[in-house]
């Protein structure tokens, strides 16, 4: 892969930085490229060169959070016991609270769901895979309904934790995801 050079890297850190600034203030559907390159001081041009416009923006910034979540579900995937998901689950939330301001953003946009049905998507294949290996005689319509009650279930954690002035620790927002993800899989899942 040919390495991006720091000038584009930088400009485009500017321009996501100046539509999350943005986002915080106001509705997505309400932002223009002329509002993101006005609090980024460029001009729309340079904005023009690097994404098509505000949609394709927003889904590059989406998809860069999406994917570093899939990477951290592909690096710690196999480090944790049946009983604990927790080698997983902490840094992912660690992750969520040093991008806060990005992922607070994302989970709360009301443009659209893409954000939210992708994460749902990266949880539910992600999720499959994981119990399959371990509870390989759970059935395919437990299987479903459990993995839709997980995904929503953490989407609205994750809300409610990003949406508090003085949130729990981290810690313990993790120690929660865990005992509900396997305290149900294994009253549900083993057979």
């Amino acid at each position: 892969m040919k390495k991006q050079d720091r000038r584009i890297r930088k400009t485009q850190k500017l321009l996501k930085q100046s539509l999350l600034g943005l986002m915080e203030e106001k509705d997505f559907k309400n932002i223009t490229v002329k509002d993101i390159t006005d609090l980024a001081d460029l001009n729309r041009c340079t904005f023009y060169l690097h994404y098509a416009d505000t949609y394709s923006l927003l889904q590059e910034m989406e998809s860069e959070v999406l994917n570093d979540f899939q990477d951290m579900v592909s690096n710690y995937r196999y480090v944790f016991e049946r009983d604990s998901l927790l080698p997983i689950v902490i840094p992912i939330i660690q992750y969520i609270e040093e991008n806060k301001k990005i992922c607070k953003i994302l989970f709360k946009n009301s443009v659209s769901n893409d954000f939210l049905n992708r994460f749902h998507t990266l949880v539910q294949k992600n999720g499959t895979a994981i119990i399959k290996e371990k509870y390989p005689t759970a059935s395919q319509v437990t299987l479903n309904y459990f993995l839709d009650f997980i995904t929503y279930g953490l989407t609205g954690v994750l809300k409610q934790w990003l949406d508090k002035e003085i949130p729990e620790p981290k810690e313990e927002v993790a120690e929660f995801v865990d005992k509900v993800i396997t305290g149900t899989a294994i009253k549900l899942l083993v057979v």
